[in-house]
């Protein structure tokens, strides 16, 4: 009858597919079976880290670099934390171009609301880029990465030797970090050593703003160093909810 025909054919037809497609062996390349590239920077061995703590998104002139409007700031930033800013790029570049085996990585997520989906890192970096452009080692340009999820100092650093791992399939030999000078007893003797990097190959360069308020070593205190001590991984109380509130896009 029809209907056994039908059948017949059927039945006929997933016969010789299956023989035709799963007896073959296949020379197609499946993407989800490649491995990974290797890193861009095996032969890199130190690492640079800037912590960033604020997001440019002004144009690339000096002009706009060095005016507040260019930049979304928390209050007690504006009227002269900028100029710090910059001289934390331009002293990390500076390292950059005198290290050839050094990877700057620029580290600090899409942290705030009103600046929108853009991070610390890609805001400095885009400045790094612009400054090294200007000047004969432009080559180094391929040698400054980001880092776009860390919320606070200690995520700023643990993820920063992550990144480096990622470009380069090795953990760094050595580590420099720049930031603020009130800030590297917090890294030396708590985020460094809660990751158990060796001490004599941690470096810190602290650059403080002229007129540094007299009671940033008390707020640093209460608000950070000592919290820190208490919970060095930043997990619980006032830490969290920092990490909370730097994350308004859900990014981690």
């Amino acid at each position: 009858t029809l209907i056994a025909a039908l059948a017949f054919f059927l039945s006929a037809s997933l016969i010789i597919n299956y023989f035709v497609v799963f007896t073959k062996p296949s020379h197609v390349s499946y993407a989800i079976a490649d491995p990974m590239p290797d890193p861009p920077h095996p032969t890199l061995t130190s690492l640079i880290m800037v912590p960033g703590h604020a997001i440019y998104h002004g144009v690339m002139n000096e002009s706009d670099l060095n005016n507040d409007k260019g930049w979304t700031l928390e209050e007690f930033q504006k009227g002269g934390q900028i100029k710090v800013f910059m001289n934390h790029i331009k002293k990390s570049i500076e390292l950059l171009q005198d290290d050839e085996k050094s990877l700057l990585v620029m580290s600090g997520g899409e942290t705030r609301p009103l600046a929108g989906p853009l991070s610390e890192a890609q805001s400095y970096w885009q400045i790094a880029q612009y400054y090294l452009s200007k000047t004969s080692s432009s080559g180094s340009l391929d040698r400054i990465a980001t880092e776009e999820h860390a919320r606070d100092s200690m995520e700023n650093l643990l993820f920063s030797i992550c990144r480096f791992y990622e470009l380069t399939g090795n953990y760094p030999d050595k580590i420099t970090v720049i930031g603020f000078e009130f800030k590297k007893e917090r890294f030396i003797n708590i985020h460094r050593a809660a990751l158990r990097y060796p001490i004599e190959r941690f470096h810190y360069i602290g650059i403080d703003p002229e007129d540094i308020p007299k009671d940033v070593a008390k707020g640093e205190n209460q608000n950070s160093l000592g919290p820190f001590e208490q919970d060095v991984y930043g997990c619980h109380g006032r830490l969290w909810q920092k990490k909370l509130d730097r994350n308004p896009f859900r990014r981690q």
